[in-house]
């Protein structure tokens, strides 16, 4: 069966993509001046408390954004979905501090605040709620630059690897 009203979705995809790449609606993350501190995902989930109480009830999907210690530019990283009843939970899952079960990207913001990058994150609210997972999909699909989501990193690492084999294959 073929839904026929396909470039409606399209454009909301659109809509939510301009939303959530808009510069404009990035909020900057605090991490501590000094990246050798021990990380303590608890004092900096209470120093981003405001992040975690706007996003707390109205994001169901959202971006990360990494920049250069010093620089204004920030690249997208990784696109996300959750339920707004978890927004919360979710993003400090993200950025602060996380239980071993959950899949989140708190290695890779570790390692970059650390590093003296700085981190900003975007979200919105869809509704309905169940169309996260399918924005989420779309938006990923149309970024491959968001190098965080695990469906691009294996892109990338099967780009690198193909020339690999290909190159290993002449030499037998």
């Amino acid at each position: 069966m073929r839904y026929e009203q396909i470039s409606s979705l399209e454009e909301y995809v659109s809509q939510v993509e301009k939303r959530l790449l808009d510069p404009e609606r990035r909020v900057s993350v605090s991490f501590p001046p000094n990246p050798t501190k021990t990380w303590d995902g608890n004092a900096l989930a209470r120093v981003n408390l405001s992040i975690l109480e706007s996003v707390a009830g109205s994001a169901n999907l959202y971006a990360i954004f990494t920049g250069a210690c010093g620089e204004a530019e920030h690249s997208l990283r990784y696109f996300g979905k959750t339920t707004k009843k978890l927004a919360r939970q979710r993003i400090r899952n993200h950025l602060f501090r996380k239980s071993e079960q959950t899949g989140s990207k708190l290695a890779q913001v570790v390692a970059h605040a650390c590093g003296g990058g700085t981190v900003e994150i975007a979200w919105v609210e869809v509704h309905p709620e169940s169309l996260r997972n399918y924005l989420e999909e779309e938006l990923i699909i149309r970024h491959p630059e968001a190098d965080w989501n695990r469906e691009n990193r294996a892109k990338i690492n099967a780009s690198f690897e193909a020339p690999c084999l290909a190159l290993g294959d002449t030499d037998n």
